[in-house]
């Protein structure tokens, strides 16, 4: 049991982020559908090592260098997985008129005026959320905000099928609904983060989550019959930010 849930957790650590483990653990391909039970625990990896290398940055550098120095790190780690998806996103929906044509341009592997202009717009704002933030607080916000959004995807995946056929993409091994006792433990670890600021956010900021991941879900099912792994991507990245901007108010 313990051995089989290790091999779900390095799963999903394998598939993530560009991280491995301290320890080598045998990897199953019929594990991968239940990886998503840890991706709140992966959020919180990578948003500590954001604010592990936010901490130095800041005593060296003004608050704006040390939060994109922190958000490097974080892509890095990530290797820009959930960035990708949301540029794939914008291009796909901004520059496709049907379900076809948007599902062959998120498939694209070059970029287009959409992604570019999104993804500008999405890092400036969290560079601009973070860095009118108590210093002290970023590495913590940076946790609650990777984590909670990260959880926020598995209401798509439990609610809505997947848009590409069998087959037609990897992301459909890991992007599938959890059991209950899988999606309860993914919400303890993705919700935990917040009881930090103050317990009574988290009925501003887990609601906020979960509407944007509802109104999404809708929005890519009825353009192109269901999600993929990009529109996960770009609701985790969009709720991201949204998690930034309700702790930002919460520390004014």
């Amino acid at each position: 049991m313990l051995k089989r849930e290790l091999q779900i957790l390095y799963s999903s650590f394998l598939y993530f982020t560009r991280l491995s483990l301290p320890i080598r653990v045998e990897y199953r391909k019929e594990n991968q559908h239940l990886a998503l039970t840890w991706f709140p625990l992966v959020g919180v990896v990578v948003g500590l090592m954001g604010g592990v290398a936010y901490y130095p940055a800041g005593m060296v550098f003004p608050a704006s260098v040390a939060v994109v120095l922190a958000l490097g790190v974080m892509v890095l780690v990530t290797g820009a997985f959930h960035e990708d998806g949301f540029a794939d996103v914008c291009d796909a929906f901004g520059g496709g008129y049907s379900a076809e044509q948007r599902l062959k341009i998120m498939k694209d592997s070059r970029v287009g005026a959409y992604a570019v202009i999104g993804l500008v717009l999405l890092l400036a704002m969290k560079i601009a959320l973070l860095t009118e933030m108590e210093g002290l607080a970023v590495p913590a916000v940076l946790v609650a905000s990777h984590a909670l959004s990260r959880w926020s995807v598995l209401i798509i995946a439990m609610r809505w099928p997947y848009a590409r056929p069998s087959g037609a993409s990897k992301s459909r091994d890991t992007s599938h609904p959890l059991s209950a006792g899988r999606f309860f433990i993914a919400s303890v670890l993705g919700v935990a983060p917040l009881i930090y600021f103050c317990s009574w956010w988290i009925l501003v900021s887990v609601p906020l989550v979960i509407m944007f991941a509802l109104m999404a879900g809708r929005w890519f099912k009825a353009r192109i019959g269901g999600y993929t792994g990009d529109c996960l991507g770009a609701v985790q990245q969009v709720n991201e930010l949204l998690v930034m901007a309700v702790l930002l108010v919460v520390l004014q």
